[in-house]
């Protein structure tokens, strides 16, 4: 794990360094690449502040707590980035895992084959693309839509096989499109 750390207004002990680097290396057991940690120590008066940004993985997690014990600051401000990392790799897990259901159900490599133009009944367009259509819960499109820059996900309910379409609103609401035959 590689340090940067920035003091203001403090120098601080050899003990207090120690116990940031023991600190931060529980974080080394959540991330697979090199970790770069920017620690930033700050005393105003009777408030300790301790300012962490971890880099790895291509994530950037940043946390910062104020207290009256720079060493409490440091021990919360290390828990909420193992809280955070937990919570992004939980994500990364539930995309990971639709993205192979997906690939499973339909023998397809993910990737996508796109054509110049097709004309069907009369009917051109220009460019086709077949996309896997995997089974997931409800849930876990969800936490693919969230993770997501697209507007919506499209999917195979799990429970009844029908095809659904999970799609991004105003405001933050979600909007849940159930197809079936006529």
């Amino acid at each position: 794990m590689q340090y940067s750390v920035t003091f203001r207004r403090m120098e601080p002990s050899d003990n207090l360094k120690e116990f940031g680097r023991e600190k931060l290396a529980r974080l080394e057991k959540y991330l697979d690449s090199v970790i770069d940690v920017d620690l930033t120590f700050s005393v105003e008066k009777f408030r300790h502040r301790a300012e962490v940004v971890v880099t790895a993985d291509g994530l950037k997690i940043k946390a910062e707590e104020e207290t009256d014990d720079m060493y409490s600051a440091l021990d919360l401000v290390v828990d909420k980035l193992e809280k955070q990392i937990k919570r992004h790799r939980e994500k990364q897990k539930i995309h990971n895992k639709g993205q192979s259901l997906a690939r499973r159900s339909n023998g397809h490599n993910g990737t996508e084959d796109a054509e110049p133009s097709s004309e069907e009944d009369g009917f051109t367009t220009d460019r086709v693309r077949d996309l896997p259509l995997g089974p997931m819960s409800l849930e876990e499109a969800a936490a693919k839509l969230a993770i997501s820059s697209a507007p919506f996900v499209v999917f195979l309910d799990q429970e009844n096989g029908g095809v659904r379409l999970l799609r991004k609103m105003a405001a933050g609401s979600t909007e849940l499109v159930r197809y079936h035959a006529q």
